[in-house]
């Protein structure tokens, strides 16, 4: 149906694209397969390990998945290329799962809108599996274990929330999932999902790649979702319940700087995993340091001073655990509003998220603002110290509290063009 040079120019189209551009074993098994199929014959996993891998006469499949792993990393990338650079090509090459003989066939529209949106829907899924079990678990509380419903809405004119929703825009709960990738370990013979706490950012995996091409980096579809945002998703459902709003779920690791425009957010997680966020705080007269093992440090200055708060835990006896948190409420430049809940660990997270979403704790830290400040502004930025036992962490005191004014935004206007 297509011609030996229409094949030869597909290959090296895609050999030269930016996909497989300098990943040498890719290229190699991928020529070698085109050029198996242009004279007639179909490779087998030995002499591919043989040709491509140069293993040895004692190659054992069985023993050995060198072969199955970097096809099934060929696949990844070739649809990678047709949902990228090779979207508009005319003619597709595919290599069916379970052979190792490459086909041609014509690329249709529909072919590669559908691989570019199998991450979507992936995250979509995953979405709704937590929204439905949350829904039912606050169902469950609110219908079928009481009698009573919510004639009025505990958090209108309450501290944080007042407001929060009142602006016509949707609101995307935003939690900061941990950075997950696939490289090949030759030891082993296998590639390996990993969460490296060093590897966190697209950037520090593209050099951790660069610095390692023989492992063949790869990021995963989806992060890992930290531990304790089925507990925060859960507290701050009733408060989405309340002012009749959606949970929509989504994750740092897929979201850019665009997704915030236009959309009322709340973020979840730990300082690391602020990511596009962490522009928003830039202009703050606070700092923080991560270190590893959901350690850190945090610096904020006033008028008056400089003040450094620390985490501390004790593992070795009685778990006592000293986390830090910082709850920020902030303008956008269309009236969006975000609100930032962010910690080192798993502590400062559950218990800010728990004390937000309680009516009779944000009436009790409003009259604390109010005593301490004479008024209770509608953007500010509050650093707490969480102490307790490990995941049990029960006293949440307020060290810093700064007021930010509605004009906030016009910072990063000036400066980097975020949301210009």
């Amino acid at each position: 149906m297509y011609s030996e040079s229409d094949k030869r120019t597909i290959l090296n189209k895609i050999i030269n694209s930016e996909v497989l551009k300098s990943k040498d074993i890719y290229q190699k098994l991928l020529e070698y397969i085109v050029e198996a199929g242009l004279n007639d014959t179909i490779p087998t996993e030995v002499s591919i390990s043989q040709d491509v891998f140069h293993k040895g006469e004692n190659f054992i499949s069985a023993e050995d998945t060198t072969v199955r792993v970097y096809m099934h990393n060929l696949r990844k990338k070739l649809d990678q290329y047709y949902q990228e650079e090779g979207k508009h090509d005319e003619i597709r090459l595919l290599i069916p799962k379970g052979h190792y003989r490459v086909e041609f066939e014509k690329n249709t529209p529909d072919e590669h809108e559908r691989k570019d949106n199998k991450r979507k829907w992936t995250l979509f899924i995953l979405s709704m599996i937590l929204t439905a079990a949350i829904g039912y678990i606050l169902l469950d509380k609110l219908y079928f274990q009481s009698d009573r419903t919510l004639k009025t809405n505990p958090y209108s004119n309450k501290f944080v929330w007042d407001k929060f929703f009142d602006n016509g825009f949707e609101c995307g709960l935003l939690v900061g999932d941990f950075l997950v990738f696939h490289e090949y370990n030759s030891s082993l013979g296998r590639a390996r999902r990993i969460q490296d706490y060093m590897i966190n950012t697209d950037d520090e995996l593209k050099a951790y790649s660069a610095e390692n091409k023989e492992k063949e980096v790869e990021k995963w579809t989806l992060g890992e979702l930290p531990h304790n945002i089925i507990f925060n998703i859960i507290d701050l459902n009733q408060i989405f319940f309340s002012f009749n709003q959606p949970v929509n779920v989504h994750f740092t690791t897929e979201v850019d700087i665009n997704f915030i425009k236009n959309r009322n957010i709340i973020y979840i997680g730990e300082f690391k995993n602020l990511r596009v966020m962490a522009d928003l705080i830039s202009f703050l007269p606070i700092t923080y340091q991560t270190l590893p093992w959901w350690q850190g440090n945090i610096t904020f200055r006033d008028s008056d001073s400089v003040g450094t708060l620390h985490t501390f835990h004790d593992w070795g006896i009685s778990r006592y655990v000293v986390d830090l948190g910082m709850v920020v409420k902030l303008p956008g430049q269309n009236k969006e509003n975000y609100l930032i809940i962010a910690g080192f660990g798993y502590d400062s997270q559950v218990k800010l998220v728990e004390m937000l979403s309680d009516p009779s704790s944000l009436a009790a830290l409003e009259d604390q603002i109010r005593e301490q400040h004479s008024h209770v502004p509608e953007y500010f930025a509050m650093i707490f110290e969480i102490t307790g036992f490990d995941r049990a962490s029960t006293n949440a005191e307020l060290k810093f509290f700064h007021v930010i004014k509605e004009d906030y935004y016009k910072q990063y206007n000036q400066l980097t063009g975020i949301l210009h």
